[in-house]
């Protein structure tokens, strides 16, 4: 293992802990280690880079979207606003050349290791999730913050069972491939921990998916048998949890509604391009569709829908122009890539209730192991 794959794993699983003040948010680890990379893949290269595949291509034009829907955006964004919201443009075109500078070979050590850096990271944050479940499961401090407050439930360095479950999942769905028993029991414990029902729900869809491209029944049995499991322990812990922490689910799901509605209502005030990329906290402020402590809190960043998120802020073309990325990539994937087939839709899925689509960590996930499809062999520009 290279210094260079070393640091891309470090980097995935120091996750949200690691983190520099910028802007209204910050710039992780990640989003440094990808700078970096950025910046010596293209000097090691001398700026030639390939012909972009499509899903390259595809990105490219969601990120000019994202740039013009923040130009032309309805909203009175203040300076520091636009800088942020553009700073998350920057990152998304960050991981996008990360991932042509792979196909480039730019980054040839990286290029060898790809599957390996994403199964250590998976890894090393399951590890570090059941850790913290067994000596740090009350997260509830961390509502000051403006984190979610969890409790007994296994967030990792993402300080979110919910996206840290979709990564995981995406974990055993490459440890199946590597037929991996022991490391996947893990992986699966940390995510049977995480009490994620939209990462359940991921599970089983990614994995019968999975069983259909493989045409192996035997695939969809096991999941079926697994997501079982996932679903009593479930039902274990919310009785558990209640007798110590009364829980209101209904409250639970009024909340993602109202969420819902507020992407919806903000995509009808600008629905060809949306109110600009990343800006949709100030939209709500704008549109006075949040009170001050639903504001102030992270989930007030974006929508939980990552359609409905991708709708408000960038609009119709930004939609579809993203729905095109995902098409494209499942169309270089087929037939030979099941994996990653069956990962996009079981995001599709996750996404509908946590936007795990545009989570940095999912998303740079997606980038790498979608460099598998090309074999660099496209004329260079």
């Amino acid at each position: 293992m290279n210094i260079a794959s070393f640091t891309v794993i470090l980097a995935i699983a120091a996750g949200q802990i690691v983190k520099i003040p910028l802007g209204s948010g910050g710039a992780t680890a990640l989003d440094i280690t990808v700078l970096i990379l950025c910046f010596v893949g293209l000097w090691k290269s001398k700026f030639k880079l390939i012909k972009p595949p499509a899903f390259i291509i595809s990105a490219l034009l969601f990120v000019f979207l994202a740039l013009l829907s923040l130009i032309l955006t309805p909203l009175p964004l203040s300076s520091s606003q636009y800088f942020s919201s553009f700073l998350y443009i920057i990152r998304f075109s960050g991981f996008i050349l990360l991932g042509w500078l792979i196909i480039s070979a730019g980054l040839p050590p990286l290029k060898q290791n790809i599957e390996s850096i994403l199964i250590l990271s998976g890894i090393s944050l399951a590890v570090l999730g059941l850790l913290q479940f067994i000596l740090l499961p009350d997260l509830r401090f961390l509502a000051q913050f403006g984190w979610d407050p969890h409790y007994f439930r296994t967030s990792s360095t993402f300080l979110d069972p919910n996206f840290l479950g979709a990564f995981l999942v995406l974990t055993l769905l490459l440890l199946f491939k590597k037929q991996r028993s022991f490391l996947s029991l893990v992986v699966y414990l940390a995510l049977m921990t995480t009490f994620s029902r939209s990462s359940y729900g991921m599970f089983l869809i990614s994995f019968l998916f999975l069983s259909f491209l493989k045409r192996s029944l035997g695939v969809a049995i096991l999941a079926s048998f697994l997501f079982l499991f996932l679903f009593l322990a479930f039902q274990i812990q919310i009785r558990a949890v209640n007798r110590v922490l009364p829980l209101d689910r209904n409250q639970t799901a009024s909340l993602r509604l109202s969420t819902w509605s507020q992407g919806f209502q903000i995509f009808q005030k600008s629905p060809i391009l949306g109110v600009g990329y990343n800006s949709y906290n100030a939209a709500l402020k704008y549109y006075k569709l949040g009170d001050d402590q639903f504001l102030q809190g992270k989930g007030a960043t974006s929508n939980d829908s990552s359609l409905l998120h991708v709708l408000a802020t960038t609009g119709i073309l930004g939609a579809l122009t993203f729905l095109l990325f995902l098409q494209t990539l499942i169309k270089a994937a087929y037939p030979k890539n099941p994996i990653l087939i069956a990962a996009i839709f079981g995001l599709l899925a996750h996404s509908v209730f946590v936007n795990s689509l545009f989570y940095p960590f999912i998303l740079i996930w997606i980038i790498l192991y979608a460099t598998n499809l090309s074999n660099g062999k496209s004329q260079q520009t």
